[in-house]
């Protein structure tokens, strides 16, 4: 282990032990200190990131990366058991890693394209390799991981563009992969759901001939027009809202200067907001998420930012919760996760809704003690059984649906 590396397992551990001694934590949590150590983990990737960039090292994104792929392949990822094949390729210029089954249930003959996660700056093929590797066991069918451009390097479109490419290539070339193009299931979780949501929403706007059979969405990142909901202010389990922005801000190619703003929720105006109070209607969420803390400020937001921000998170394609019903209209059916911990939980709950309005078919499962984002603890040693149990959820529909495809 070189200079570098001992570097970042010290920070790593200092700032470890500090989180572990003194931040306070959900009694709602089934299993705390495998949570305190894995959201800790990526926590201080994320710092290492910043002070990096800082310092003059490079992009933040580039090095959270950079740090995220050593610990994968020296302490988190899990080695790929023997029944997983795994073949590396290329879909129309885009990356991808597939993952077989020797037990592939042919009868099924689907597969799922995931999206992975990390606020579109950071996360990989590789830090999910445990995820996707137990996801294609469980199903019993191929699993293609997507290695995606990611921001602030590349921002919007372009990260979506490689996402909605690849699953295009899959769909159209997957009889060769042994897959029927009508049985293939887009998924991701965090930055990934929010994805996934957005090329089921493109396809559908262009009436793609075979659209994916389902979307499976965790705890997807949905809007970021308004800021104030509960969940928002009371869930800082890893997702905390300076963070959340910074990733955003990155994802649009804005300036981090604007990050006062979109914390005071004036990044919109109060016109806009009136404009979509339907979508965001606290009616919705069920009494126990209905805090009094919630609270909807009225203004009419800081210039600067309303120019430079309004227009982009009122794009259906970056955040789908504020989509037309036109473009509801005829998407796949959902399974779509929430976490009861989650500053994004709220945005699940108000899409299942919009969803069921407009005749889309939803299953949607929410877990009181789940945070963000408990299902990278599948695998690997900081393991939950939350998390697999969620997975276990998850390949059941999968299955369900692709078998009645």
């Amino acid at each position: 282990m070189g200079g570098r590396s001992c570097v970042i397992v010290i920070a790593i551990l200092t700032v470890a032990l500090a989180y572990l001694l003194y931040e306070p934590f959900p009694s709602a949590i089934e299993q705390p200190w495998p949570a305190r150590a894995y959201i800790v983990i990526v926590e201080t990737t994320i710092k290492i990131g910043r002070y990096g960039e800082l310092l003059g090292l490079g992009s933040w994104g580039k090095l959270c990366r950079e740090t995220q792929d050593f610990l994968a392949r020296h302490f988190l990822a899990p080695s790929v058991p023997d029944s997983i094949t795994v073949t590396d390729a290329v879909f129309d210029g885009v990356g991808v890693r597939i993952y077989r089954p020797s037990t592939a249930k042919n009868e099924l003959n689907g597969a799922v394209v995931y999206l992975h996660g990390g606020g579109w700056v950071w996360g990989s093929i590789n830090l999910y390799e445990g995820l996707t590797t137990a996801l294609a066991t469980r199903i019993g069918m191929p699993v293609v991981s997507v290695d995606y451009r990611l921001s602030p390097e590349f921002t919007y479109p372009i990260p979506l563009d490689d996402c909605e490419a690849a699953v295009t290539y899959f769909i159209t070339h997957a009889e060769q992969y042994g897959v029927d193009p009508k049985r293939i299931v887009v998924a991701g979780d965090s930055a990934g759901g929010n994805l996934a949501a957005a090329v089921s929403l493109r396809l559908n706007s262009r009436k793609f001939p075979i659209p994916p059979i389902a979307q499976v969405l965790i705890y997807p990142a949905l809007q970021m027009l308004e800021l104030k909901f509960s969940a928002h202010l009371q869930n800082t389990i890893f997702i905390k809202m300076p963070v959340l922005c910074i990733h955003v801000l990155a994802y649009l190619g804005v300036g981090e200067d604007l990050l006062p703003a979109m914390l005071a929720n004036n990044h919109t105006t109060a016109a806009t907001k009136a404009e979509y109070a339907s979508v965001f209607d606290v009616s919705i969420l069920p009494d126990k998420y209905r805090s009094n803390e919630y609270r909807k400020p009225v203004h009419e937001g800081t210039p600067e930012a309303v120019r430079r921000v309004q227009d982009k998170v009122l794009d259906p394609f970056v955040f789908p919760l504020v989509a037309s019903d036109e473009l509801i209209r005829g998407l796949p059916c959902a399974y779509i996760v929430t976490a009861g911990l989650d500053a994004l939980r709220d945005d699940g709950f108000f899409y299942a809704h919009k969803l069921r309005k407009q005749g889309v078919d939803v299953e949607h499962v929410d877990y009181p003690e789940g945070y963000h984002p408990f299902l990278m603890q599948i695998d690997g040693p900081f393991t939950n059984r939350l998390a697999d149990r969620t997975l276990d959820n998850i390949a059941k529909y999968v299955q369900q649906k692709v078998k009645s495809g």
